[in-house]
C-alpha cells in the first residue's frame, strides 16, 4: 500500500490479510486497554473471530518501522434501506497511546476506505460508543455523518446502543 503524504517519516501502512489476525488483535487490546470501558465487545474477540471476518473483509496495519503501532478494519455488511449494495463496516481502528495526537488516525481511516472503494463498496458505517463522544467529532470530520438507522453487525448488549454514522464513498 502506498503511503499517503500525510504520514511522518518511518510511519507505513500495510494492507492486511486474515494470517494477520493476530497483530491485529494484539494492537486492537493495546490500543484499547485503559481507554475503552472494560465490557467492550473488542476485548472478547479473537485471532479465529478476526481472521474469519477478514476473509470477505480487510485491515491496516500502521507501523513506525516494523513495530505495529496502529491499525483498523472493516468487513461487509448491508448498506442503508434501498440500496442493494455491500457496504462495508468499519471497526476496530486504534493508534496506540504514544503515537497520538500525530495525525495518524485520518491516514489509517483513509487507508480503509481507500481498500474498501478499490472492492466495489460505495460507503462504510460504524458505531460509536457513547461513552466516547469525542470520537463522533472525529469520524464527523473525516466526513461521517449521524445515521440512526445503521444496523450493527456486531451488538454489544451489555452497553448501551452505539451512536452510528455513514459515508458515501
Amino acid at each position: 500500500m502506498s503511503k499517503p503524504a500525510t504520514l511522518p517519516p518511518g510511519i507505513t501502512l500495510h494492507l492486511a490479510g486474515p494470517g494477520e489476525a493476530g497483530l491485529l488483535l494484539d494492537v486492537m487490546v493495546r490500543c484499547w486497554t485503559g481507554t475503552v470501558a472494560a465490557n467492550s465487545s473488542a476485548f472478547r474477540e479473537t485471532e479465529s473471530d478476526i481472521a474469519g471476518q477478514m476473509v470477505r473483509g480487510g485491515g491496516v496495519l500502521m507501523l513506525h518501522s516494523e513495530a505495529v503501532i496502529g491499525g483498523g478494519r472493516f468487513h461487509p455488511v448491508s448498506g442503508p434501506a434501498g440500496d442493494p449494495r455491500e457496504w462495508v463496516e468499519i471497526k476496530r481502528v486504534g493508534v496506540l497511546k504514544d503515537w497520538r495526537s500525530c495525525g495518524l488516525g485520518a491516514p489509517l481511516v483513509s487507508s480503509l476506505e481507500l481498500e474498501a472503494m478499490r472492492r466495489g463498496h460505495p460507503g462504510a458505517q460504524l458505531g460509536v460508543r457513547k461513552d466516547q463522544p469525542r470520537l463522533v467529532a472525529f469520524w464527523s470530520a473525516l466526513g461521517y455523518a449521524l445515521a440512526d438507522d445503521v444496523e450493527m453487525h456486531t451488538v454489544n448488549r451489555l452497553t448501551p446502543p452505539p451512536v452510528t454514522m455513514r459515508k458515501w464513498f
